[in-house]
């Protein structure tokens, strides 16, 4: 009678620390994924706009007859010395890599073994001026007002896909410009 007694009890406590495994698990991942998000963040807000929107830079103020590109150009170097791109950030889903992105390079080269398990996209559409299509290839003029929607998916020990998102609005001159338009 003992011994079934100590068998069930054993068996529940096992299942009690393979649940706090797999919680523990999903706490660590949704923290590293939460600080992967807010270092994107922080990365686009330290961009200039003509970084971010890829506007030509002439001296004469000219508008670039295409906004967006189909591509973007990949940064290069080491995590600490990658190099921005000039041609904007495309409009669509972008999947960032330690290659192309200085946010996740850098969290790659001080984790690099938790890195591979996270998948990050970012996506960029034009808020103003409205138009039909919200990811344009081609732009005619110059947009005012961009929502950036930054994703992060991973799967958990269990073998469950989870993600994680967050958006963000970057404005020309600021959004304070950008909302008081009527």
């Amino acid at each position: 009678m003992a011994a079934t007694v100590l068998a069930l009890t054993l068996t529940g406590m096992i299942g009690v620390v393979e649940s706090g495994s797999q919680m523990l698990d999903l706490s660590r991942k949704q923290t590293l994924a939460t600080q992967i998000l807010h270092s994107e963040i922080d990365q686009l807000r330290l961009q200039s706009w003509l970084v971010i929107a890829g506007e030509s830079i002439g001296g004469t103020g000219s508008v670039p007859t295409t906004f967006y590109s189909s591509t973007q150009v990949g940064y290069s170097g080491t995590p600490g010395s990658l190099v921005t791109p000039g041609n904007g950030y495309p409009a669509g889903p972008t999947a960032l890599t330690a290659s192309n992105d200085p946010s996740f390079a850098q969290f790659a080269a001080n984790y690099p073994q938790v890195a591979t398990l996270f998948t990050l996209t970012r996506t960029v559409s034009c808020l103003d001026p409205a138009q039909a299509n919200q990811n344009p290839t081609a732009y005619a003029s110059t947009p005012n007002l961009l929502q950036v929607t930054f994703t992060i998916k991973w799967t958990g020990i269990t073998g469950r896909s989870y993600s994680r998102s967050t958006t963000t609005l970057v404005g020309k001159n600021g959004l304070s410009v950008s909302y008081q338009k009527s």
